[in-house]
Formats: C-alpha cells, structure tokens, sequence
C-alpha cells in the first residue's frame, strides 16, 4: 500500500509499509525528527544531548525489527508505516499498539522536510481508522511540544496531566 500526498507545491511523499532492512535508515530519521522539533529553548535539549539519549537506536535495531516484523505478521496489532521522499529516502515513520484495555499511538515522527505536507495529517487518519473504536487511545508528547499538542487534540485528544 501507498499513499501520497498531492498538495499543490509540495513534494510528494510516499507512506508505505516498513521493511525489515530499514531500522538503521528509520533510526536516523528518529533522531533527526528529535533534534528538528526538540531543539528548542523550553526543551533544553541541544543536538549532542539527542544524540546522547537515541544514538543507541543506531547501534542496536533489533527492537525495530522486531516491532517490523510483528507489524507485517500481525497488523491488527501493531501498525507501522515508514514516510519516503521523492529519492525514497525515509523522512519519517508512525507506529502504533493495540492493547487490550487501550490503543497506543506510540510515535509519528516527521523530519522538517515532510513537515507541512499533509502527511502528518495522512498518518494520523491512518492511525485512527485503524485503532479500536470502542477503547480509548492515548499518546505521550513533551509539555513544551505545543505545535504537535495543537495537531493531536485537532483530532480529538486531549490534554492531561500526565
């Protein structure tokens, strides 16, 4: 499966599903979507602090592999999609978790180049299709993160004090 984007002047992107040779090129675009909207004054984070907490994620993929592999074998629980540009390089991923008393949207990372595309909002309609109608979802974003804040209650969720 692929979807595109198609907004006017905009690049295209592709969302896709992962394979499991990925994990060092989706590492890379997770750490580079961390030090694009984390590196801000009220997060107090700096590049080498990023690289410092996630560069582990370069050296030892076998959680995302493994997380791939489960998304490809059991799609009704776990769901995952990479974000390619024109090159097909990845520039960003989602993925999300069904539990049993809720559904986790775990991470939808984009680097700046992919940001303001439309694709987040893709990735997002994408995800709640797939969640469970009937329990609720839930997803974790830093206090200071107040652009992805304002996209994730566009969507209906809601700010809490956790």
């Amino acid at each position: 499966m692929t979807i595109e984007n198609n907004i006017e002047n905009q690049p295209a992107f592709k969302i896709e599903l992962p394979k499991v040779e990925d994990e060092l090129e989706l590492a890379t675009a997770h750490i580079q979507a961390w030090k694009d909207a984390y590196i801000v004054p009220e997060s107090g984070l700096t590049a080498e602090s990023i690289d410092a907490q996630l560069s582990h994620l370069l050296t030892d993929t076998t959680y995302r592999k493994n997380t791939i592999i489960e998304s490809l074998e059991n799609p009704d629980v776990v769901l995952y999609r990479v974000v390619r540009n024109q090159n097909d390089e990845i520039v960003g991923f989602m993925h999300g978790t069904k539990h049993e008393a809720f559904t986790e949207l775990d991470a939808i990372y984009l680097i700046n180049e992919a940001k303001g595309s439309g694709t987040g909002g893709k990735l997002m309609e994408e995800f709640l299709k797939w969640a469970d109608a009937d329990k609720p979802c839930r997803l974790e974003v830093f206090s200071f993160n107040d652009s992805s804040i304002g996209f994730y209650m566009r969507y209906g969720f809601e700010k809490t004090d956790r």
